[in-house]
């Protein structure tokens, strides 16, 4: 594969043909009907699907609901058109030659035929695209990337269209930063490497969807500059009994595992499902560091050259068990919980050299740290859902406990050598850093249609979220412990948040629309317990904000493969609990992370302009401007490296995406995500002015082969250019994977996957605006693997329920 690198400098522009609009204008006129057994029992969960009779495009599928109704809504008079129904357990029925009219509603009975001889194990396989475009997201199916076989969730973020992570491995969505991370409609309120790891400990094979939203609507909560990801569980909602197992080896420079497990149970009144993961973790990290100083600017010698090898061994143990109770037709009860334990270790060994001009050594340090980390979260939620059979009329509640404990216990040593050899200076350095959050949530939720195919949606939500860390460090002389007051500290922090929101969707002829409007007040108070160094503080905050959303897209008519659309949003980035602790976390002898309890929320406002020939092609120019933007900000004070959130001042985002599927033979996908990023950055900074403009350009290119109906394979690839944002300047990176998939039966299957064939995944940059001070940094990780896979599903059963996937608690966990 042949990458080009591209450099913009100055000037953005994008020039894309101007969107065309033509059809013909649609009626709202309806299908709609029952599904029932030959003696009169209605069907739930039945397949319905409605076809043109034209040329049997497949216009939407739906499944009947606890009185077998179903309904499809909008329809053309004059047109023709085919209805399918399926359910496991009975004979397939159509009907051809459906005739919409003038009459507003044609009704059907579906009467279906139970099959004789029906198989105990039935395996349910649908292939799907691994990109689907909808009004107000992006729709990714991570199993339709055969080199993420056997990875996680972090695996399968990293190859998402639009998604990338930086220097840090922080996640961005189209160049932004500031992405709030859902599991299960539920956030996750993490953030850094607490947020890496859990994502590390979800497998692929547990993964539904990944869905993308950089402007969602007004029910979600209005965090998030950089918009929010929802990663979907999979839910086996068919009245029965569906599993299945997932395990994988992965072989890099070390051994990892990942395994998962579930199961679900859905008889009549009850519906049960738990699911299990187990991973290891066995990588490494290997930093590299140049720092170069003017004379004058530090005592130190001008020249730091370090290396650091960092080695992280760990278990995840995960899992969850849910349950509804169908009290009627109308009304079910039901109780989540999830919990996760990650205890890891961190080794580090680090050789530094101080240099002089004329490369010769002054003198030397060796670093040996040592981490015991531990991690763990539980969540339970109860939820009540009211649903009106035959409307979409919904009511809901949820009421969310979240917990999270953390702990760190840190040991760093530091041995200062002469070139001789000679020990200079020995330093140790003890610390003990426990964390714990506790998050309560309550939401409601109401959906009411109106005539003619409008929806509203209401809502109110309240949060409460109180955390408590602690940070106690120790100088070790000769085997004495004396408390070291500079990086001793106690903080506590407490914010609530309450928000209402109102949104409306329908459609009025050839146009689809959505608009939100949604109402968010924060309270919020920090103390920071003094000690014999520092003095007592506390503060408190509050704000109230209006966070409209609009989406409307253009469709000449039902059968067309062109639309248009055009999207608003204005969204709230709040500062992490994490950032807002004033602690001084050492990281080694000269690199320290400080936290800001001054850290003011950024607004963005983005709009997005779309055009799509589907499946072919699918155009996004999208503009976005952030006030007060959050961001890492470095300074060097003495030689020392300190690194800290910083509020800069203003950020202008532009980009153009492009998303192209084409299959030019039957057996050949090919599929390309093209991005074009545009950063421009003006902000005060360390008394200096900065202005820094960039642009990057991001590709992802696969090619899919389907050798046999068992085997087909992969080969797909990253190039991602420089780019320059505040004080970063961020070098090319590329990679490349294959993987294979074999399908032993429908309901087994065995992957093989190889990810960074060439190790050429490497992280390099250099940092800008430091005061008489240079910095360069490279990081090597483990990214060449290969994985070995094995999956097996069963599904025992029919008919389909879908069991609650919805929760209360939204933008705070991300925040942790």
């Amino acid at each position: 594969m042949i990458y080009y690198s591209i450099r913009l400098k100055n000037t953005f522009f994008i020039i894309l043909p101007i969107l065309l609009l033509w059809g013909i204008a649609a009626r709202g006129q309806q299908v709609a009907g029952t599904v029932a057994d030959r003696v009169g029992v209605p069907k739930e969960g039945a397949t319905v699907r409605l076809h043109t009779q034209r040329n049997g495009q497949e216009l939407g599928s739906q499944r009947t609901d606890a009185t077998g109704h179903f309904k499809f809504r909008n329809l053309e008079i004059g047109e023709f058109y085919r209805l399918t129904v399926s359910l496991i357990g009975f004979g397939p029925w159509s009907q051809d030659s459906i005739l919409i009219g003038d009459k507003k509603s044609t009704e059907l009975k579906v009467l279906l035929d139970e099959q004789a001889g029906q198989l105990d194990e039935v395996a349910v396989i649908a292939e799907r695209p691994l990109i689907e475009k909808r009004l107000d997201r992006i729709v990714v199916n991570p199993e339709s990337l055969l080199s993420s076989t056997g990875g996680t969730a972090q695996d399968a973020l990293e190859k998402s269209a639009g998604v990338t992570v930086d220097k840090n491995g922080n996640i961005l969505l189209s160049g932004k930063s500031g992405v709030s991370v859902y599991v299960d409609d539920r956030p996750t309120y993490l953030t850094g490497e607490d947020l890496r790891e859990l994502l590390r400990s979800i497998p692929i094979a547990q993964i539904d969807r990944i869905e993308l939203m950089t402007n969602p609507p007004a029910n979600y909560d209005a965090a998030g500059n950089g918009g929010i990801i929802v990663i979907h569980t999979k839910r086996f909602r068919s009245k029965g009994i569906h599993g299945g197992i997932g395990l994988s080896y992965q072989q890099g420079k070390y051994a990892q595992t990942i395994n998962s497990a579930d199961l679900s149970v859905n008889r009549q009144k009850w519906a049960v499902s738990a699911s299990t993961s187990f991973s290891t973790t066995n990588t490494y990290t290997d930093l590299d560091i140049l720092r170069e100083f003017d004379k004058g600017s530090t005592t130190m010698s001008p020249i730091f050259l370090q290396n650091t090898w960092i080695k992280r061994t760990g278990k995840s143990l995960g899992g969850r068990i849910g349950a509804d109770y169908f009290l009627n037709e109308r009304n079910t009860i039901g109780i989540n919980t999830n919990f996760r334990s990650s205890p890891q270790v961190l080794s580090s060994t680090g050789n530094g050299e101080f240099l002089t001009r004329s490369n010769m050594r002054d003198s030397s340090i060796l670093a040996k740290n040592l981490e015991d980390r531990k991690f763990s979260n539980l969540g339970i939620n109860a939820n009540y859902r009211l649903r009106i059979p035959g409307s979409e009329r919904k009511f809901t509640v949820d009421l969310d406990y979240l917990r999270y404990n953390g702990g760190n216990i840190q040991l760093f040593d530091n041995t200062i050598l002469h070139p001789n050899g000679e020990v200079l200076l020995f330093e140790e350095l003890e610390g003990n850093v426990p964390t714990s959050i506790r998050i309560l949530s309550a939401k409601a939720d109401y959906v009411h249609p109106l005539n003619k195919g409008f929806l509203i949606t209401t809502g109110l939500k309240s949060s409460r979220t109180n955390t408590d860390n602690r940070s106690d460090f120790f100088g070790i002389i000769e085997g004495e412990k004396f408390p070291d007051l500079e990086k001793t500290n106690h903080f506590r922090f407490r914010e609530s948040i309450h928000a209402a929101y109102l949104n409306t969707e329908g459609k009025l002829g050839k146009w689809n629309y959505q608009a939100g409007l949604r109402l968010e007040g924060t309270y919020s108070d920090g103390h920071q317990l003094g000690n014999a160094s520092k003095p007592d503080s506390a503060f408190k905050r509050s704000h109230m904000d209006l966070f409209p959303t609009f989406f409307l897209q253009y469709k000449p008519s039902k059968e067309s493969r062109h639309s248009a659309s055009l999207n608003y949003g204005k969204r709230i980035d709040r500062p992490h609990y994490s950032w807002l602790n004033p602690f001084v976390t050492p990281f080694d002898k000269f690199t320290y992370y400080i936290g800001s309890p001054y850290l003011k929320p950024s607004y963005i406002h983005q709009t997005e302009l779309s055009y799509a020939y589907s499946p072919l092609v699918d155009i996004t120019l999208a503009y976005g401007r952030v006030s007060n933007m959050m961001s890492e900000t470095i300074r060097i004070q003495n030689g020392v490296y300190y690194s800290q959130q910083g509020n800069l001042g203003s950020l202008t985002t532009k980009s153009a995406t492009v998303n192209i599927s084409y299959d030019p033979i039957r057996k050949i996908s090919l599929k390309c995500h093209t991005a074009l990023h545009a950063v421009h950055t003006k902000s005060q900074l360390f008394g200096q002015q900065m202005d820094t403009k960039g642009a990057f350009v991001l590709l992802r290119p696969s090619i899919s082969y389907k050798v046999t109906e068992k085997w087909t394979f992969q080969l797909d690839g990253e190039y991602q250019g420089s780019q320059k944002f505040a004080q970063f300047t961020v070098e090319e990176r590329y990679r490349t994977n294959a993987g294979i998939s074999y399908k032993v039966t429908p309901s087994c299957t065995i992957g093989l996957a190889v990810n960074d064939l060439l190790h050429s995944d490497i992280n390099a940059g250099q940092i800008g605006f430091l005061s008489g001070t240079q910095a360069n940094y490279s990081t090597l990780r483990d990214t060449r693997t290969f994985n070995l896979s094995f999956r097996y599903r069963f599904t025992k059963g029919a008919t389909n329920e879908r069991s609650y996937q919805g929760g209360g608690a939204q933008s705070e966990q991300q925040r942790t």
